[in-house]
């Protein structure tokens, strides 16, 4: 009985022993893959914190230039905007008042027409167009100032025209145009620049 008892408590004991190393093993090895996992988290935890930083980086950059492009555009439609207000306002008037003055309209029809083509009007097939109601008006007009040239210039109105004139060569299939729009485009072309310079350097 007592030889029994020994194997039996032997036994146990070998089985125990073995047991808490075993367990042991285990231990160690899940710990050994714990702290695996946990740096593998933390290094996870840094990539993922650098890209989101570089992302909020490029973000901040993009918003940065997005804002400084809309703000050059605000600034240069604002000085445009004062520009042809000043403009419109010291050159438009002038302009259209001097549009109004008949006189002063057939004497640039009647320079044009010399100027056109003043030895071979015929060939070149001179038209001028007017604003509707005009067409009586301006050929007497030319017909005391520029005759020669008047037998063979075709005159016709234009309903859409509200001032001035277009003259222009059939022939060649062109033609200038004489009206308050024109030289207030060609004014306001040539003074902007200098407009420009006065009031932002």
């Amino acid at each position: 009985m007592n030889k029994l008892q020994e194997l039996t408590e032997k036994l146990y004991n070998e089985g125990l022993s073995k047991g808490q190393q075993d367990a042991e093993i285990i231990l160690n090895q899940a710990k050994t893959e714990a702290k695996k996992i946990l740096a593998e988290a933390k290094n996870r935890a840094k990539e993922i914190e650098t890209a989101a930083k570089k992302q909020a980086a490029e973000i901040r950059a993009n918003a940065d230039a997005e804002i400084k492009l809309a703000g050059r555009h605000i600034i240069s439609e604002v000085k445009q905007s004062v520009e042809n207000l000043i403009l419109s306002r010291a050159i438009s008037p002038d302009i259209k008042h001097a549009f109004d003055d008949a006189s002063f309209v057939q004497a640039l029809m009647k320079t044009a027409t010399e100027r056109f083509n003043p030895h071979d009007s015929e060939k070149f097939n001179l038209f001028m167009i007017v604003p509707e109601g005009q067409k009586n008006t301006v050929s007497e007009y030319l017909a005391s100032k520029v005759s020669s040239v008047l037998s063979s210039m075709e005159i016709s109105e234009d309903s859409r025209m509200k001032s001035g004139f277009k003259i222009g060569s059939g022939s060649e299939g062109y033609y200038i145009s004489f009206t308050d729009e024109d030289f207030d485009s060609l004014f306001k072309t040539y003074l902007r620049p200098k407009v420009s310079e006065l009031l932002f350097g």
